[in-house]
């Protein structure tokens, strides 16, 4: 009786420090995405734009499910970038729609966050290019094919590959799960080694690390 109670209160405590560590790491992307944005709220009030959409960008790009501080910097940047438009500021509506653009590239996984937003940066970015001087070799084009062509390079972005994303995240949690098993049933009560358990739990972490960098590099 005494191993599986001296094993189940180390699995407890193992439960406990991951979630009292992933709550920090939750909490700080909250937090730091909140702070970008009152940082974009009280530029814009000043009327310094620019700086704020750098901001706005980075508020966004502190992703975390649930929050809602990036969705709200994304929607300063896009009524920003429709602002300068019918201001007929056109480096500054592009900043913004590729603040907003860049911010949810960003944050992409296995899925992407924000697709309706990403579509209609995409669409503003394709429209305003498309209005620009055209150069040379697009003389003769019509400002409805610029258009096209600019949105087909912004849609045909390389996006992560579902079977290596999953990957990634598969061998990720192997990673994490060994290295935790490692801790909790490789070490006896003196802090030595058990070695059949070392060497199996050891293995584990290499091939979930392994599997990580794999997915990562062939997403």
């Amino acid at each position: 009786m005494t191993a599986p109670r001296h094993l189940r209160r180390r699995l407890l405590r193992g439960l406990a420090i991951a979630g009292v560590l992933l709550a920090v790491v939750a909490v700080r992307v909250v937090v730091s995405s909140r702070a970008e944005l009152r940082q974009g709220v009280a530029l814009e009030q000043a009327e310094d734009v620019d700086a704020a959409i750098v901001h706005y960008r980075r508020a966004a790009r502190w992703y975390a499910p649930l929050s809602p501080y990036p969705g709200e910097a994304l929607d300063r940047l896009e009524r920003i970038g429709a602002a300068a438009e019918r201001d007929m500021d056109v480096d500054r509506a592009l900043s913004a729609y590729r603040a907003m653009r860049g911010a949810i590239l960003s944050t992409r996984s296995f899925y992407t966050p924000s697709p309706e937003r990403l579509g209609r940066a995409d669409q503003h970015i394709a429209r305003l290019m498309s209005e620009l001087p055209a150069p040379p070799i697009d003389a003769g084009k019509s400002t409805e094919e610029l258009y096209r062509e600019h949105l087909a390079l912004l849609e045909g972005v390389h996006r992560p590959k579902l079977p290596f994303a999953l990957m990634a995240l598969f061998g990720f949690g192997l990673w994490v799960g060994g290295a935790f098993t490692f801790a909790t049933r490789a070490i006896d009560e003196e802090d030595r080694l058990v070695r059949p358990q070392a060497l199996r739990w050891a293995l584990v972490v290499l091939v979930g690390f392994a599997l990580f960098a794999l997915g990562l590099a062939f997403a």
